[in-house]
């Protein structure tokens, strides 16, 4: 009951807000709102500040002892405080039912659902529509795992009021409308149109007047889509602040499908632009959610031949917001860094030390490698003396040099594997050819992947599916599952899949009478 109440309070307090109180009057950050909720143990809360607009922050807990399942539980009850706070409504059904959905997508319960019980837990699951909300942080407090996530709405001037409005959704779900002076406008149609902006970039005319142009230009031109979309490309992204920096800061002019510019000239030392961009809102918000969902798959850990540089490599990966291995859950990929030193000669004869640094990543996996980092040894050569201090001075250059290499590979490397997809296992037991037509024709038209190949055990009847998808296999179950089964109801001639188990790379399912 006293979680009802706050809710009710909550969301009377949000409309309050809006529809009461001056833009510039309440000042807030998301992040600072994470760790107040950490010790109210979850709920929402809501603020405004000049960077991100009005917007709401939820957090979801679990008590779970899985980690997997702990954080699943605790983002889709962060997602339906979400859709409650902001839409004015009650999501139906539990999170416990939801979660028992998951799961079974899971592969880790062994329960055998009737054909009418996974429609009545189907019905249940989370359906708000909340396309913009993104994660800020997830972790372990006080013995429980938590989730937060936030949906904001950025430089979109003079917001009265977020409302809810039925029947606009292409997928049945509920709506967010951001309600302004001049139009109504879904967040789905500001994200995916165009969006004229006026920005301003400055350069230091230390480099020269021709490069500073360059400078001015290019920051003008970041800082048009940042106002476009409220993406901060130098702030706040939540756990992948930095990784998502990076990622994006390489594409940036490609979300600009054209500009202007308005005015140019030097001033206090400093050369400006001032141009109108036609920025693409729906390319950069996809772009966005494709980076925080390759960046949050991978578990690293770090083997290195020089150990007191194995910290190194996990700070650098910890600062993108990477998770490391801690024993407890099983790493996905692997880095290697090799380390040489040898002694070179100058044109004069004096003796100094290069440093030669290799890091690799590989897919533990498919034992792929997905990338091979080498610095520029040449550039590390010092000479100096004692020897020992030219050891230290060369290995600092090296690495230094690899700091400015590794994160920005790490992104495009894991973002390329990402787009190529990887190859899962579907296993079907005691299976016919109308259950192998069923499963290929739903997971060719149902999800964003395709069976590539096949292979048949006459002798087990056991068929295994050679499925291709970008993205985790329980990703592709939460789009396909739930059609398979209501597939297999309506055509299986009487027979069903029970899935027995999943691990990260292939499915098991047992075909038997319904």
């Amino acid at each position: 009951m006293k979680k009802l109440l706050r809710n009710i309070y909550s969301a009377l307090a949000l409309v309050t807000a809006l529809l009461l109180i001056s833009p510039l009057a309440v000042a807030g950050d998301p992040m600072d709102d994470v760790f107040s909720l950490l010790d109210s143990g979850g709920g929402t809360r809501s603020g405004m500040n000049k960077v991100d607009g009005y917007y709401v922050v939820a957090m979801g807990t679990s008590s779970r002892s899985s980690e997997a399942k702990g954080y699943e539980e605790a983002r889709i009850n962060a997602l339906r405080q979400l859709t409650e706070m902001i839409n004015g409504v009650t999501m139906s059904g539990s999170t416990s039912s939801s979660m028992e959905y998951v799961t079974v997508s899971d592969g880790d319960s062994n329960s055998e659902f009737s054909k009418e019980s996974f429609i009545d837990v189907a019905n249940v699951s989370f359906k708000g529509q909340l396309s913009a909300a993104k994660m800020l942080k997830k972790g372990q407090y006080d013995g429980d795992y938590f989730v937060a996530i936030s949906i904001a709405q950025s430089d979109i001037k003079n917001v009265n009021k977020l409302q809810s409005t039925a029947g606009n959704s292409n997928r049945g779900g509920n709506t967010i409308i951001i309600s302004t002076d001049a139009s109504n406008q879904s967040i789905a149609d500001f994200n995916n149109g165009s969006s004229s902006v006026e920005a301003k970039g400055l350069a230091s005319m230390k480099v020269g007047e021709q490069k500073a142009r360059e400078q001015a230009l290019q920051d003008a031109i970041r800082n048009a889509v940042q106002q476009a979309q409220g993406v901060m490309l130098q702030g706040k992204s939540g756990t992948f602040n930095d990784a998502l920096t990076m990622a994006l800061s390489t594409k940036t002019e490609g979300y600009v499908n054209e500009y202007e510019i308005l005015d140019e000239d030097i001033e206090r030392g400093s050369y400006y632009v001032i141009l109108m961009a036609e920025v693409n809102s729906g390319k950069l918000l996809n772009d966005v959610n494709f980076y925080l969902n390759v960046l949050g798959q991978p578990i690293f850990t770090v083997t290195s031949e020089n150990k007191s540089k194995s910290a190194w490599i996990s700070d650098e990966l910890e600062r993108l917001g990477f998770s490391l291995n801690d024993g407890k859950t099983e790493a996905t990929h692997s880095f290697a860094l090799k380390q040489s030193q040898r002694q070179i000669e100058d044109h004069k004869g004096s003796k100094g030390i290069e440093t030669a640094l290799t890091v690799t990543l590989k897919d533990n996996y498919t034992g792929d490698i997905l990338f091979t980092v080498i610095n520029e040894p040449i550039k590390t050569r010092i000479v100096v003396k004692p020897v020992s201090r030219a050891k230290q001075v060369s290995e600092h250059v090296a690495y230094k040099q690899m700091k400015k290499k590794l994160g920005i590979e790490v992104i495009q490397s894991l973002a390329k594997n990402a787009e190529k997809g990887t190859v899962y296992k579907i296993v079907l037991k005691n299976a016919k050819r109308t259950d192998v037509d069923i499963f290929k024709h739903v997971l060719n038209n149902g999800t964003a992947g395709s069976v590539e190949s096949w292979d048949w055990d006459k002798t087990g009847k056991k068929m295994t599916l050679n499925y291709r998808f970008s993205g985790p296999l329980s990703e592709a179950f939460d789009q396909g599952l739930h059609e398979i089964y209501r597939t297999f109801k309506t055509q299986g001639k009487g027979r069903r899949p029970h899935m027995e188990k999943k691990d990260p790379r292939a499915a098991y399912f047992n075909m038997v009478r319904s």
